[in-house]
Parts: C-alpha cells; structure tokens; sequence
C-alpha cells in the first residue's frame, strides 16, 4: 500500500493511498481497527469492502502515532467515523484506486476525494446554485471540485438534513488552480459559518478537505 500524500499540520493530518492491497492484507487486523468488524457483512461489492477496510486501517495507524494508542474505530447513526476512547476527530473517502484519510486533533473534518468524471457536468444543476453554476463557467475541473467541497462540507456537519444546494454554498470556483483554498458558506437556520478548505488537482482526481 504505497503512501501517494501525507500532509501533516499542526491540528490535523491528511494520508492519501494508493490501494493496492486485497482484503486478506487487512482482515487479520480488523479486531483492531474496528470496534464493529460485523459491519463488513453489510457490504457486498469487493471494492468497496475493500476501501472500507483500508480506510479504517490506515486511520488506526495514523491515530497510533499521534497519539500512542488507537482503541478502534465506531460509526454513529449518520455512519460518520469515530475514534473510540480519544478526541481525535476522523473523516475518510475513496475513489478507486485512492483512500483518503483525514485526522483532526479537536474539531469535526471533512475530507472528499473525487475522480474527474464527464457525468458531473449532467450532475451540476442538481447540486450547485446558479452563481457556482456561473463560477464554474461549464469547466469539469470545477464541477469535480465543487462537488468534492460540498460532500467534505456534509461529512464535517456529520448529519443528513443538509441540501447541497440551500445549506452549502461556494465561492472561488472561477479562480481554481492545480491547489489551493477555496470557501464555503454554511447556512444554516440558526447560524451561518464559513468553512476554508484545501484541494489538489492529481491523476485525474481532486481531493478536497475542510481546514
């Protein structure tokens, strides 16, 4: 399983894989990294139960350097990730062939990671707002980015009463690079908060992920 990113801060890491790994890599461990290893029952395509079990693999490794220790990982009833017995906070992603791992040392995280697809400029009317629409100006790069924010958005929040197009609202999308920041609105009934994320363009693929 070779390391394709790691981006260390002082508050959060970030682990890019590459997967290459089948499931009896990681099945020996499971016990471990999972507090309820049942769960891959649940799932029934191979390539997922395998991003699953890389996913929560490599976030107990990394949750054994930070911190010494790692007790396993749980889901709640929004399936967001969690570390059992620490306050490290914990977000995961795939897109064949690559798992992303996000920790943050004390605040909900949101990472995403997303292959370019043609499909997302079909898709884009459904979940961005006529200003991203217009800020995206039709370009793929924008659309796969977009996308990519609002579902890193979503898993930080960690709840399912989110629209992508009332609650997570984007800005920067017409001055993308190959990296870089973009911003987002979260609007919520109560109280609306602006969110930074990161992102990098790779292999056909983005990853984005809140800061």
């Amino acid at each position: 399983m070779p390391l394709f990113k790691k981006v260390f801060n002082t508050n959060y890491t970030l682990i890019v894989w590459h997967l290459t790994e089948d499931e009896g890599f990681f099945l020996p461990h499971i016990s471990n990294f999972s507090v309820c290893p049942e769960k891959l029952d649940r799932i029934h395509v191979p390539q997922r139960r395998n991003e699953w079990l890389a996913s929560r693999y490599i976030a107990w490794n990394t949750a054994k350097e930070l911190e010494g220790y790692c007790d396993g990982i749980w889901s709640d009833e929004h399936n967001k990730p969690h570390f059992k017995n620490s306050t490290l906070q914990l977000s995961v992603s795939h897109a064949k062939p690559y798992v992303a791992v996000l920790i943050h040392k004390t605040m909900p995280c949101g990472v995403d990671i997303e292959e370019k697809k043609e499909k997302l400029i079909i898709l884009a009317p459904k979940f961005l707002t006529a200003n991203e629409l217009q800020q995206a100006n039709g370009k793929l790069e924008a659309f796969a980015l977009a996308w990519g924010a609002k579902e890193a958005v979503y898993k930080q929040h960690g709840r399912k009463q989110l629209i992508f197009k009332e609650n997570i609202l984007l800005s920067g999308l017409d001055s993308i690079g190959l990296s870089g920041e973009i911003t987002c609105n979260l609007h919520l009934t109560e109280e609306d908060t602006t969110i930074t994320l990161h992102y990098e363009y790779f292999d056909n693929h983005i990853f984005v992920y809140t800061v």
